[in-house]
Formats: C-alpha cells, structure tokens, sequence
C-alpha cells in the first residue's frame, strides 16, 4: 500500500512542476519594448543618420503626440516646469497630423545636439524637433519642447 501512495505523491509533485513551469512561461513577457510602447506601429520613414537613442526618442514623442500624450510627453523633455504646457500645445498642433505617414530628416549639430524635422503627409509645414544630449551622465538625450513648436 505505500508504493501506491509513494507513486500518487510523484505524481502530484509532477503536475505541480509542470503547473509551475507552464505559469513561469506564461508570465514571462518576451514582446520587445518597441512593440509594447506603439512605436512599431509608427508609419514612420527616416533620412540622415541617427543614433538608436535618438531615433527611439523621436519615436516614443511621436507616439505619445500621437495617443495625445501631453504629459507624457512632457517626461520625454529637459524644460523642466514648462515641459508641460509645451507639451500640451504640440499635442494640440500635431495630434491630428500625427495619425499620416511621417518623415523624419536628422541633422546632428555638434555632439550635443541633434535637430530632426517631421514633416507629416499632406500637412503644410513641420514639426521641429531639437534634441539634447544630457553629456554629464551618460549621453541620454531629452527633447527641447519650449522651442516653437511650428515652422511653414
């Protein structure tokens, strides 16, 4: 009678490992972060040279003018307080551009700055974009919001 027994608790250990293993797998979110923060989603084609950081940081404030994000993106800039109402007002003027197929042209300035021009399909005029690199820390670059936001 205890080999029954020893066989039936093998068993439940086995479908608890197996229940452990199966759950492990499932929670375990392998979805690469540009797919999970709608930056794959962008109808987005580049010109010039970015660097990866850059490149995903014009994507994510895309995204979120997109999604009418202010504050969000607002997180994205180095203006500190003003970043918010900055924000808020591209969101204002780009949101509705921001849903067409979009171009972004580089053009990197000295080491610290990047500058980027989104032009949106069938839009007059362009979204300039400046970018800052934080040269203190480790070359992490912000967005200049407090800039006008609108050129012809």
């Amino acid at each position: 009678m205890t080999h029954g027994r020893t066989g039936e608790l093998g068993l439940l250990a086995a479908a608890v490992t197996a229940a452990l293993l199966l759950l492990a797998a499932c929670t375990t979110d392998h979805t690469p972060p540009h797919v999970k923060d709608g930056r794959a989603d962008l109808d987005l084609s580049v010109t010039g040279q970015p660097s990866s950081e850059s490149l995903a940081l014009v994507e994510k404030a895309l995204v979120r003018i997109q999604r009418h994000d202010a504050e969000g993106l607002a997180k994205l800039s180095f203006d500190g307080k003003d970043a918010e109402e900055s924000s808020e007002k591209w969101v204002a003027r780009w949101s509705e551009a921001a849903q067409k197929p979009m171009v972004a042209d580089f053009a990197v300035d000295p080491k610290t700055y990047v500058r980027v021009e989104i032009r949106f399909r069938g839009v007059k005029g362009y979204l300039p974009l400046t970018l800052e690199a934080d040269t203190d820390e480790d070359w992490t670059y912000g967005i200049v919001t407090a800039e006008k936001f609108d050129k012809q």
